[in-house]
């Protein structure tokens, strides 16, 4: 039987290297200061149950306190940091909800020290729905001498979803600015509609067709 030799210096000069490399990379790492920033993160809801609305706008970032190497926290970037809340739990009515250091996503080698404000508060409503006429938009003055006549939108009304205390309120959707300025014939565009109120949105995004009539005044109006 042959035996084999097993030579320990054998190609000791790449694993002299590798110690080497490592070494360095264990310094270099070593020799970072350890510190502490205070960073504006963005904040998330998830797992909002269904049926339920969050009322009145979200805060959109939230301080937290981070430590880690110098060189690891100068290479955060925006977005690498995020709150999360899950709200799976939540009722209708106003609810309060922690934010701890578990919420917080962030890259190896960034410790979450802390998270302002340490509570939150939020307001939640059951969905509701309902149809509403839509008004068109309408932006400027025919040419001298003409005036607006009829106004006719297809589909004229459309389904609305949102918290039930806005959708309560809302009494008719919108479209985008139709321009009549200097008009004198009839005026036909296909606009987006949309609602007034932020709460309030399109069971489905639509546009409608609106046809508006721009006739001669009569000539005892002014």
């Amino acid at each position: 039987m042959k035996i084999r030799t097993i030579w320990p210096f054998r190609h000791f000069g790449l694993k002299l290297l590798s110690v080497a490399l490592a070494a360095l990379l264990w310094l270099v790492i070593a020799g970072e200061e350890t510190v502490e920033r205070g960073l504006r993160v963005p904040f998330e809801l998830q797992q909002v149950p269904e049926g339920l609305e969050l009322l009145g706008e979200l805060p959109a970032t939230v301080d937290v306190r981070v430590r880690g190497a110098s060189g690891t926290l100068g290479r955060v970037t925006p977005g690498d940091i995020v709150t999360v809340l899950d709200v799976r739990g939540a009722r209708p009515g106003q609810r309060l909800f922690h934010l701890t250091q578990d919420q917080v996503r962030a890259p190896a080698g960034v410790e979450v020290l802390q998270v302002t404000p340490p509570t939150v508060a939020l307001v939640f409503e059951v969905t509701a729905s309902k149809r509403l006429p839509i008004v068109p938009a309408l932006d400027g003055r025919p040419a001298a001498g003409y005036t607006v006549g009829s106004v006719g939108v297809e589909p004229p009304t459309v389904e609305v979803v949102g918290p039930k205390s806005a959708v309560a309120r809302a009494t008719a959707a919108t479209t985008e600015p139709i321009a009549l300025a200097g008009a004198t014939a009839i005026v036909h565009e296909v606009v987006t509609v949309g609602t007034a109120d932020p709460l309030v949105r399109l069971a489905t995004p639509m546009s409608a067709v609106v046809t508006v009539q721009v006739v001669p005044k009569p000539r005892s109006e002014p």
